[in-house]
């Protein structure tokens, strides 16, 4: 990937511990998709990078600003913003990076000083589907190189939906049928003889 460049978006950001962050499956299954392209070794992959946690390269901004606090009174507030630092290639577009582990964040190239925040891919997904002028997301943009674009983040949203949907009219049509579910109804009625 040639240039990186920025992306400001505007977080509410949460402390969460990072330390118990292991994507060693994925970057293993990653390998082994690599060595056996096969339905079984790609489904692995996308099942484990749903459930993964990734460190992104983002440059906090602090800005103060003037708010209307709850008891009707202005008041001089700390916003913090995130602007997500990008790669370019000039055949592929402009990704955000996502990195499966800090240290290989560590070697990012970058002019700016950045921090690592961490994003679970669900909304990883979901802020590149809201940012028009990227791409995608890329895994480890330096060793695994493996792209998720938006069209690919389409067909794993669809087949999700579908999945709930299905589940969703199973559990329908259990609960109508009797199913294992006691069949429990509530009546209104507040006299008992009637």
């Amino acid at each position: 990937m040639a240039d990186n460049k920025n992306m400001g978006m505007n977080l509410t950001l949460s402390k969460s511990d990072v330390s118990n962050i292991d994507n060693t499956e994925l970057v293993e299954a990653i390998k082994a998709m690599r060595a056996d392209f096969k339905s079984e070794t790609q489904n692995k992959v996308i099942n484990l990078a749903l459930r993964a946690t990734f460190f992104v390269p983002a440059v906090m901004n602090k800005k103060t600003e003037l708010v209307e606090g709850a008891d009707k009174r202005m008041k001089f507030e700390d916003q913090q913003t995130a602007r997500f630092l990008l790669v370019t290639n000039p055949d592929k577009g402009t990704y955000f990076p996502a990195f499966t582990d800090r240290e290989l964040l560590k070697d990012f190239p970058s002019e700016q000083p950045f921090q690592a925040f961490a994003m679970k891919f669900p909304d990883l997904a979901n802020l590149t589907e809201r940012t028009p002028t990227v791409n995608g997301f890329i895994i480890n943009p330096n060793t695994e190189k493996l792209p998720f674009t938006k069209e690919i983040l389409g067909g794993i949203k669809q087949v999700i939906a579908d999945a709930r949907k299905k589940a969703q009219a199973a559990g329908a049509a259990e609960s109508t049928e009797g199913g294992d579910k006691p069949n429990i109804s509530v009546s209104t009625n507040e006299n008992p003889e009637a």
